[in-house]
């Protein structure tokens, strides 16, 4: 009796052993994270946004670009990523293995999810140019309601509205598209996140909530549904580490949190920095206004617009310094400290006169001077594919007025897949020019009236229309 209890004892010991080492082994699955080890090399699919990945001169950034960097990183192997605004279609090549992540994509069917690294609220929203806020959700029925490809947009807003309101999914566009459609009263009401929310209202204020749709909302990577575990306990590890060290949230803050921002700033805290901060670096604008030949007081309107003539900004897509230049602009340009005042005057002044040199000569010399800025925000290759867009699309460019729609267009897949650089924040750009325009003209004013900078007696001159 006891020799059959201690065998029976062995052999649930051996039957533990195995269970224990075995969990991980499921004969049907794919060693999808062996895989990629031996090949060097993780593709993951994203789509082009605000929040997520896109490039500016030529340099990619966005929030989910550094997490999978660093995930690419973490894994020691390559990055490679695919762009995709078709969700069924990016699912399929994910289970194919033509993708190996699909990265804050909204899919939770045909995939396993990934560790949900952060959570987000959405909200349903309108123009409130052209709508007025929705009282009660019937109050949606018979609105234009377009949403992008999502299964888990769309089914929190099934859940949100019933049956009575319908609603259009868009399987080839974006939302930049979807934000643009919402601007030009195309369409009634989106679905954004509160990450994107944040982002658009800064540069689109009447755009309001009408409802929240979901709250915590988790961000999540799906991966293919036949692979073992050992890809999901992969990116499981990789957050976790993140978390502890506190990396996503110093990621999140450089992105979402940051102090430098598109708006125009208003008249009267212009005047204030005129008068308490300009002083300090006139001299600089001047005299390098003068060597490169620009009007220096356009060269201070870029210096306000891109960092309020602070010496010690920094913005999160890595430029520094009072002109905002990048490492390699610097280097370009032969500027050893771009932090230092009068090397990062000197410097965005030499790199706004060789962009003008780059600018197409049939356009008017006094307009070329606003595609030069704008390649100072958003690169010459972007300005470059909207001037390509225009002409295919029969239109003159000879002006700033003329290529403007253009460069918003190049946030809308249906024109970026027609260029050579992609996906670019072209309302960003738009809003930039602007805003210097803005500036220089309580410039040129200003100086019309010899030189007036006294705070208060120029907050009564000044026209209200500047």
């Amino acid at each position: 009796m006891i020799k059959f209890l201690l065998r029976i004892f062995f052999i649930s010991i051996a039957v533990i052993i195995f269970i224990f080492y075995a969990k991980d082994y499921h004969p049907f699955d794919k060693n999808d994270y062996q895989r990629i080890i031996d090949n060097n090399q993780i593709t993951i699919a994203v789509r082009f946004g605000p929040t997520s990945y896109y490039q500016i001169k030529d340099k990619e950034i966005g929030y989910t670009f550094e997490i999978m960097e660093l995930y690419a990183k973490y894994l020691n192997v390559k990055l490679n990523i695919v762009t995709i605004d078709d969700l069924d279609e990016a699912v399929e090549m994910l289970n194919n293995r033509d993708i190996d992540i699909l990265a804050d994509m909204g899919t939770n069917q045909d995939v396993k999810l990934s560790y949900p690294y952060h959570k987000v609220d959405q909200y349903l929203i309108y123009n409130k140019k052209y709508n007025n806020q929705p009282l009660s959700i019937s109050k949606l029925i018979n609105k234009k309601i377009e949403i992008i490809d999502s299964h888990i947009i769309k089914n929190n807003l099934e859940s949100f509205l019933g049956d009575n309101v319908n609603f259009t999914i868009s399987d080839r566009k974006n939302i930049d598209e979807l934000i643009h459609s919402l601007k030009d009263n195309n369409i009634d009401f989106t679905i954004v996140n509160s990450d994107e929310l944040h982002l658009y209202q800064k540069y689109y204020p009447e755009f309001e909530v009408a409802f929240k749709i979901k709250k915590n909302v988790p961000l999540t990577w799906a991966i293919p549904k036949n692979t073992n575990n050992l890809l999901e306990k992969s990116i499981s590890a990789f957050f976790t580490e993140m978390l502890k060290v506190n990396k996503l949230s110093l990621i999140y803050k450089k992105y979402f949190s940051d102090k430098l921002q598109y708006t125009f700033v208003g008249t009267r805290s212009f005047l204030n920095d005129l008068v308490t901060v300009f002083p300090l670096y006139e001299f600089y604008f001047k005299t390098y206004a003068k060597e490169y030949n620009h009007d220096w007081k356009l060269l201070a309107s870029i210096g306000y617009q891109e960092s309020r003539w602070n010496k010690d900004a920094v913005s999160y897509t890595g430029v520094r310094g009072l002109m905002m230049l990048t490492k390699d602009t610097s280097k370009h340009l032969g500027i050893k400290d771009r932090t230092n005042p009068k090397e990062s005057i000197q410097g965005g002044s030499k790199y706004l006169r060789e962009l003008l040199g780059k600018i197409p000569e049939n356009i008017p010399k006094e307009e070329r001077l606003w595609f030069a800025i704008a390649s100072y925000n958003i690169g010459f290759g972007h300005v470059e594919d909207a001037i390509a867009l225009a002409k295919k699309n029969g239109v003159t460019v000879n002006d700033w007025t003329s290529i403007e729609p253009f460069i918003l267009k190049l946030s809308q897949s249906k024109y970026y897949k027609q260029t050579k650089y992609g996906y670019a924040r072209g309302w960003e750009t738009v809003k930039y020019v602007q805003n210097i325009r803005q500036y220089y003209d309580i410039l040129v004013f200003l100086d019309s009236q010899d030189n007036v900078i006294d705070k208060e007696d120029s907050n009564n001159k000044i026209p209200g229309s500047l």
